[in-house]
């Protein structure tokens, strides 16, 4: 979490779980960059070696798009005015499931909630 004494930014990635501390850190942030990494059902049909699926889908690994939606729906979302779905797989995840999974938590349109690119990152955003 940064802030500037007016505005609060919060970065999660590489978690694999939430945890209490985490959800109170989080709260209140006026933007949040969140690691939507992988769908369930797309990396346990992927290619990867079984090894490498159970690092990504373990409790240190990636955050899927529902644990992320769960984290963000334990939050105080009451400041948030962005949100950026960050760290999507290139080969088992979509840019249209995780804003889904996000946009659900909102109760907002899915177009609303922004996907950062592995090779672009995401426009400015101000708060």
């Amino acid at each position: 979490m940064l802030s500037n004494g007016a505005s609060r930014l919060g970065v999660l990635t590489d978690v694999g779980t939430s945890t209490p501390h985490i959800s109170a850190v989080l709260s209140g942030c006026d933007a949040l960059v969140l690691e939507c990494n992988h769908d369930v059902r797309m990396l346990a049909g992927s290619r990867y070696p079984q090894s490498l699926k159970a690092r990504i889908g373990g409790n240190h690994g990636h955050l899927n798009n529902e644990a992320a939606a769960e984290i963000l729906a334990s939050l105080d979302r009451s400041r948030l005015r962005h949100l950026v779905a960050a760290h999507l797989s290139q080969q088992n995840n979509t840019p249209e499931l995780a804003q889904a999974a996000m946009a659900g938590v909102l109760g907002a349109a899915p177009t609303e909630v922004v996907v950062a690119s592995q090779d672009e990152g995401f426009g400015w955003l101000s708060l």
